[in-house]
């Protein structure tokens, strides 16, 4: 219990009392009428103090207790003469106003990056509370296989099952800057399916799939070993912690609420296709070691959020982003049908809201929703092919609030950074303010932050277009009415240098609707989308970005309204001097980009199509069997490797009351202190007002500060306010 603070202007302290509560949970709240006290006033004391103000011996103003949940009833009420002296009165619409106020906030940036001022330089956080061990090996015992071998594995903190990340690092780059993620290099995800031991104790990793080979290499490479943990468990509390615990309910030590943060966010990839080059997945399939399809991917659980909540169907082409390569008959499209999502989101077992009710988002004054990837190589950041020699990409909400669908949920467009890239910036996802939730629908990024697909690196999609046959028009290789879908992939298949990396997920898609039978003609999409993409054997070779040593692209036929059956891809091998400029070499962006396919040779004919396989991603990503399900799979992310950036939002409802109050009317008060009869009695003082509900019951308490008087010929006005 303690008293009001005297305040030389009085204000009231107003509190919804536990009835009041219990009648908001049931939906039973409102407000009908007031009363008025002064059941804490004894007025012989109000007479003595008039009389002597002037002297200081005496106290000062009578004391006011705060009003509390479990208020009692008005013990003395200030009856009214209009009112029959009955001790409520009504209250009127003109005396409750109701006000809607948005507040806002800037909250904490999480994530697993620091950043400098302006968030153009990311360090990687490396302490405990983000990462069980670090350290780095050296680029000679990177010599593909599934084993690491190093002393340093030997004292480092893991378990099995936990996710490494490796920094790459070569020698003419030289060895990587510890923590650093500025300069472009590859950053691959493995995760750790048991340990051993080669030379000493405990030294030796065995991962999920196969390593790059760069034991010709001194250069040191970073490693970061990562819980496999959920995000609450592995990185914040485990259990909440309630605001009443055991310390407080024994008095033994003051209320310790629970401000447990979680510093990172929660990412789960969403699939609701198989991948191209995906073989023999179904979920009823009986062959003796059948694959493990989407429907067994990680996050499945959470297609429903996919579909129907957020209305990204895999059926059609809805929210389509799609880049209309020319937007032109006999041209291709990018495919808007939205395979994969990533659901970016902050659930975790803390109590404390530690982003209010949603997302503050105010373009105007620079208050948005930024997502940093600072380890990502974005193909459409601004730089020329061959040139990009910074990491990372941040994306932004951006634009109006738009609704989803026929519900009542409200977004905003995801784009990128315009300050980062030279084109228009182009929507890559959608900010759900009121869910707190984002969610990336671009493909390629889903692609590049899947911990299975061997890059940290975008890709840009082809464009092809028809041409006429060559062999004659009934030799064309797409007959009329029928759909080709196209894409690429990036291999290393020689015994050193880095591993095949999972194929570009833009779609191609290209609709033969002429009378004839057509071969089609392809290119990269445009020039300078390779900025992070180098030939090794090139004079003034930076060591920066990746490399790869065959170009091989996928496609399919269908028909016009069919998707793409992943067991059935085709695979033809476009490696030639004509893109390497020197046999066994890598591949020169610069003639790969060259947007002339005819002397490239980027033609799909008969001819190639006789020449092609059957694609498979099977062995080059070790993609898990049903037998084998401990294996690194898509969508088994957990946490969101980047930093969030919000502001927090809330509304605040305020109730106002404004209660007249005239002393010519209300002269009469149940206080015994007080004589009615007496023919000159000192004035009433107002120190509590009742909001009262239709069956008479207190749900609202206020108290003043200090005691307001009655005097005859005048009124006062108490104004009461309670936020919501």
């Amino acid at each position: 219990m303690s008293y009001i603070i005297n305040n030389t202007s009085a204000f009231v302290n107003i509190k919804l009392t536990e009835t009041g509560r219990q009648k908001l949970a049931q939906g039973q709240l409102n407000f009908t009428s007031f009363g008025i006290g002064d059941s804490e006033i004894n007025y012989n004391r109000e007479d003595l103090f008039d009389d002597y103000q002037s002297d200081a011996s005496l106290s000062g103003q009578s004391k006011v207790l705060k009003p509390v949940d479990r208020q009692p009833n008005i013990k003395s009420f200030i009856t009214a003469t209009s009112n029959s002296n009955q001790n409520l009165n009504a209250l009127t619409q003109t005396n409750i106003t109701t006000l809607k106020a948005v507040v806002n906030n800037k909250a904490k940036e999480r994530g697993f990056f620091s950043a400098n001022t302006g968030n153009t330089i990311f360090t990687t956080i490396d302490t405990t509370d983000y990462v069980k061990s670090s350290g780095t090996i050296s680029g000679g015992t990177i010599s593909g296989g599934t084993t690491l071998v190093s002393n340093n594995f030997a004292t480092a903190t893991y378990s099995v099952g936990d996710y490494i990340l490796l920094k790459i690092g070569n020698d003419t780059l030289g060895s990587q800057v510890l923590n650093g993620n500025t300069i472009p290099t590859p950053h691959l995800w493995y995760k750790i399916q048991g340990s051993g031991t080669t030379v000493s104790a405990g030294d030796t990793l065995t991962l999920d799939r196969t390593l790059p080979n760069i034991n010709s290499t001194t250069a040191l490479t970073e490693f970061m070993i990562y819980t496999s943990k959920e995000v609450y468990e592995g990185f914040g509390a485990s259990t909440s912690t309630p605001y009443w615990n055991t310390n407080t309910l024994s008095f033994e030590a003051c209320c310790d609420i629970s401000c447990d943060d979680v510093p990172v966010w929660n990412m789960n990839n969403v699939w609701c296709e198989n991948l191209a080059g995906m073989t023999g997945t179904s979920v009823n399939n009986t062959v003796a070691t059948p694959n493990e399809p989407y429907q067994k991917f990680g996050s499945n659980e959470y297609l429903g959020q996919k579909l129907p909540y957020f209305e990204y169907d895999c059926l059609e082409s809805n929210d389509i982003a799609s880049i209309d390569i020319c937007g032109s008959p006999g041209q291709s499209v990018i495919d808007g049908v939205k395979k994969s999502i990533s659901i970016l989101h902050y659930t975790n077992n803390t109590i404390s809201n530690f982003y209010g009710e949603f997302f503050y988002v105010d373009n105007a004054n620079d208050k948005t929703v930024k997502i940093y990837l600072p380890d990502l190589m974005y193909h459409r950041r601004s730089g020329t092919t061959e040139n990009g020699t910074v990491m990372g990409m941040t994306f932004m909400a951006s634009g109006t609030t738009k609704v989803l669908g026929n519900s009542d949920i409200n977004y905003i467009d995801l784009y990128e950074d315009p300050t980062l890239v030279s084109d228009t910036p182009i929507v890559v996802g959608k900010v759900f303010p009121q869910l707190k939730t984002v969610v990336f629908s671009d493909d390629e990024i889903i692609a590049a932050t899947s911990y299975k697909s061997n890059r940290n690196w975008t890709l840009p999609p082809l464009a092809s277009n028809l041409v006429s046959s060559q062999n004659g028009e009934a030799n064309g290789v797409l007959p009329t009415n029928s759909t080709m879908y196209m894409t690429y992939s990036f291999e290393n298949d020689t015994s050193t240098g880095l591993t095949t990396t999972l194929p570009c997920q833009y779609y191609t898609k290209l609709t033969n609707n002429t009378s004839s039978s057509k071969d089609i003609q392809f290119r990269i999409g445009n020039v300078d989308l390779l900025s992070y993409m180098r030939k090794e054997e090139k004079s003034g070779y930076d060591g920066m970005g990746f490399s790869a040593k065959q170009f091989k692209v996928l496609y399919q036929i269908t028909t016009e309204d069919d998707r793409p059956n992943s067991d059935e891809w085709k695979v033809y091998d476009f490696t030639t001097t004509g893109i390497t400029s020197g046999a066994s070499e890598t591949i020169d962006p610069i003639l790969l980009e060259n947007q002339n396919p005819s002397s490239s040779g980027f033609l799909i004919d008969n001819n190639v199509y006789t020449g092609s396989t059957t694609f498979s991603i099977m062995n080059s990503l070790s993609m898990a069997s049903n037998a084998n399900t401990n294996l690194l799979q898509f969508g088994d992310e957990k946490f969101f490797y980047g930093n969030l950036d919000a502001c927090i939002g809330a509304t605040i409802f305020k109730t106002l009351f404004n209660i007249s109050i005239s002393a010519d009317d209300f002269k009469t008060t149940a206080n015994p202190t007080r004589l009615n009869s007496d023919p000159n009695p000192p004035d009433i003082r107002v120190t509590e007002v009742g909001i009262y509900d239709t069956a008479g019951d207190l749900v609202m308490i206020g108290k003043l500060s200090k005691p307001v008087k009655l005097s005859s010929g005048n009124t006062i006005m108490i104004e009461m306010a309670m936020d919501f």
